[in-house]
């Protein structure tokens, strides 16, 4: 990537995209991420990995709404509120649960805001309202600010806002001692703000679902999970179709793990390499009799279908890989997958295609830096962080 300096809402773009990297399973060698995002924003719309806690799309706002009420100019706008994030982390880091603390070791050296991280969050929840960046926003902080005018908060439904405001009408009012004192945990009244937020501009989704008929203690696995499996019957085929996606490509990372590893036996002739091939030979026997005792064979055709309902592009070449793989595995015995040529020679392809000369099956040097298992393990669609999401949300609902 070369940076370039466009406009503020295109730099927020490619501050999402490098977010990716973070993701789980990102580094997947297969380029299959857009798949799996396709399948998480389905599940869980206005997610991300790099999320932590659900306050912080109320400690954002809070911050703001600070900011506006002193009538900050917009080109100190940045500058404060980032000041203003940063001092956070003293009083979050004294509360009684400060798992998640976004920057408690990088402190004023944090590149990646609490803001930055969870913009999409805030307007895909309808909370910053208008979806736009949050550069747009900054560079019409002024005109957003004059613009408010002397309107007060929207806590009658019959109150009528003579301008639009930019904030949810209805978001609470920070807990007195704010920023000063803060803490992840949620009030009720917050809570039940955050449901509404999710149930209104999530609708039909299982994130929605689970708002309303989840739980403080979800379970490990979101295929697992009692309120998961008890939503409408939509919502139960997508998560299906994630399960048995997640399932179904496993083997990818695992059969490429094995290849290099035979081909760095080959060219480096380093002896560790002999325990790697050990493992992946032996992790994809076990992924390959699992994917074989499913109870039906994974058709691509309903991914597609939901690719395409959520106006995604699909490139020709990913959608034939996907559909090569699935075809070959349907034709093979469990005990075949490590040594068909076939599969190998699709695995090989596909990351040239993907990283031409960088390439570790035909570059030296990045062959020697690879670390065993990179991009192994099984897709979860963000659900080790939408589970701490939920938790945080169901304990305000009981407060």
């Amino acid at each position: 990537m070369t940076w370039i300096d466009l406009t503020a809402g295109d730099r927020d773009r490619m501050r999402r995209v490098l977010d990716l990297f973070n993701e789980q399973g990102t580094l997947d060698e297969m380029g299959l991420g857009s798949l799996r995002d396709a399948l998480s924003d389905t599940l869980f719309p206005g997610t991300s990995y790099i999320h932590t806690r659900l306050r912080y799309v109320l400690f954002i706002p809070w911050i703001y709404q600070r900011l506006e009420h002193r009538r900050t100019k917009a080109a100190d706008v940045a500058r404060a509120a980032r000041r203003a994030e940063i001092d956070l982390i003293g009083p979050l880091e004294e509360s009684p649960d400060p798992e998640g603390i976004i920057g408690v070791r990088a402190r004023g050296a944090l590149a990646r805001l609490p803001s930055s991280v969870y913009w999409s969050a805030l307007t895909r929840w309808g909370i910053f309202i208008g979806e736009q960046s949050q550069g747009w926003y900054h560079a019409h902080f002024d005109t957003l600010v004059d613009g408010r005018g002397a309107t007060g908060r929207a806590d009658d439904p019959g109150v009528v806002w003579s301008r639009e405001p930019h904030w949810h009408p209805r978001l609470p009012e920070p807990p007195g001692g704010f920023p000063w004192e803060a803490s992840f945990a949620l009030t009720k009244e917050e809570a039940d703000f955050l449901r509404g937020r999710l149930e209104e501009r999530c609708a039909g989704t299982l994130l929605a679902w689970l708002a309303r008929k989840g739980s403080d203690a979800p379970a490990e696995q979101i295929w697992g999970d009692p309120a998961a499996l008890s939503a409408p019957a939509a919502m139960r085929d997508d998560l299906e179709l994630a399960r048995r996606f997640s399932l179904h490509v496993e083997g990818m990372p695992l059969l490429y793990n094995l290849i290099v590893a035979e081909h760095r036996r080959e060219i480096l002739d380093e002896e560790e390499d002999e325990a790697s091939i050990e493992r992946f030979r032996a992790g994809l026997a076990e992924w390959a009799a699992r994917e074989a005792a499913e109870d039906y064979r994974f058709e691509p055709d309903a991914l597609w279908e939901l690719v395409a309902r959520r106006g995604r592009r699909l490139p020709l070449p990913q959608r034939t890989f996907i559909e090569t793989w699935s075809g070959r595995i349907a034709e093979l015995a469990a005990d075949d997958v490590a040594d068909d040529t076939r599969l190998r020679t699709l695995i090989a392809d596909r990351e040239l295609r993907l990283k031409g000369p960088r390439a570790r099956l035909a570059n030296r040097n990045r062959l020697m830096d690879w670390s065993p298992g990179v991009g192994v393990g099984r897709m979860d669609f963000r659900w080790v962080r939408v589970r701490q999401l939920l938790t945080d949300l169901h304990r305000g609902l009981a407060a």
